[in-house]
């Protein structure tokens, strides 16, 4: 049975229309959510009295917030440090080297992020805040009480565990009129910078359920869709004209797969399997990242001129080298190549979108000639 080159380019044409339509449904999604009222913390405080949230609406926590390097305002006991030093100020989301260590800019250590966050004091309504991305290691806590967190906390690298999930954690205020959130936090491992990187939301706790909800299902619908297409083209292929190109579509569709679970904000494959290492899961985004950049260009290899054809052969070998690197390099040392990932991506796409442009542009141009000479 020989598969048509009508089911090969409805594959890649219905992956691609896929890819637009999730692409739109996600700018939508972000527009949709973010409030037009929209606070800002200024000096470490965030002044919400008066401001009716619905129940459907949420804020991010974006601003000046009060910082303390190589500090925990909280200690392991759950105690308040009685004396803490003045605090600094720091842009969240945000790296925090160039305040953590400000003469050489070094992104490892410790520190301490503090909010309060003033609200009506007959406030009752159950709260819930969303922490994306806090490298590489961080604990929430709510009015001196320990929420929630992610990986483990340390003063050095020896009683630190990275891990950089997303979390959230409900609570409701104490009658005092004021919210103190306090995020500790600690990196000795990611090279590229620590602290908050990733806007921290803030709402009720109906409308943070439903928003954390609603990105993880759009996640997994495209999981679905990427994998029921890597296996249809992988049946396709073993039950077909063994065409290479269906292997290659399926490498594609499964390292993009795998790329939305793992290196998306949700990170939904490390919340299904908690063993995922942070060193494991780094290494297999970036691999990940090279198997889209090499079977995107192998999908279309049969449309390549000779010139871009043997560049390729080049490309793949890149490919192969940088996936070598990927998988014996430690961590903190496989970070500084990382633009390499990026270029090999990048270039990817923009052979693929010429090549397919100048094929279409060709085929337009011979169905037009077609009845000139017929």
């Amino acid at each position: 049975m020989k598969v048509s080159l009508k089911k090969k380019a409805m594959l890649i044409v219905s992956l691609t229309l896929f890819i637009s339509i999730l692409t739109c449904a996600r700018i939508v999604w972000i527009s949709t959510f973010i409030s037009s009222e929209q606070p800002y913390v200024v000096g470490g405080e965030l002044d919400l009295r008066g401001l009716e949230l619905s129940t459907e609406q949420t804020i991010t926590l974006d601003g000046e917030w009060a910082f303390y390097p190589s500090t925990w305002l909280i200690d392991k006991n759950n105690l308040n440090n009685v004396s803490p030093p003045n605090a600094l100020s720091i842009e969240v989301p945000g790296g925090w080297k160039h305040v953590l260590s400000p003469e050489k800019e070094v992104p490892y250590g410790y520190g301490s992020y503090q909010l309060k966050i003033f609200v009506d004091p007959e406030d009752n309504m159950t709260y819930s805040i969303r922490v994306p991305s806090v490298r590489s290691a961080s604990a929430l806590y709510v009015d001196g009480r320990l929420i929630a967190g992610s990986g483990q906390l340390g003063e050095s690298e020896a009683d630190y565990v990275a891990s950089n999930l997303p979390y959230t954690a409900s609570f409701t205020p104490n009658g005092s009129g004021v919210i103190e959130v306090v995020i500790q936090a600690a990196n000795f491992k990611d090279t590229r910078n620590g602290g908050i990187i990733r806007s921290i939301k803030f709402g009720p706790e109906n409308a943070i359920a439903r928003e954390t909800q609603l990105s993880m299902g759009m996640q997994q619908m495209a999981a679905v869709v990427f994998f029921m297409h890597g296996i249809y083209a992988l049946i396709l292929f073993l039950i077909g004209s063994r065409e290479r190109r269906l292997l290659y579509f399926s490498l594609l569709t499964f390292s993009a797969m795998l790329l939305l679970l793992l290196g998306s904000e949700e990170k939904l494959l490390s919340f299904w399997f908690p063993q995922i290492s942070y060193d494991f899961g780094f290494k297999l985004v970036h691999l990940c990242i090279i198997g889209v950049a090499f079977s995107l260009l192998r999908c279309v290899a049969h449309e390549l001129s000779l010139f871009w054809y043997q560049w390729f052969r080049r490309f793949s070998i890149l490919c192969g080298i940088t996936a070598l690197l990927t998988l014996v390099l430690p961590v903190h040392t496989l970070i500084t190549i990382q633009p390499l990932h990026s270029l090999l991506f990048g270039t990817s796409v923009v052979v693929m979108v010429i090549t397919m442009f100048k094929a279409s542009m060709k085929k337009v141009g011979d169905n037009f000639l077609l009845p000139l000479y017929s």
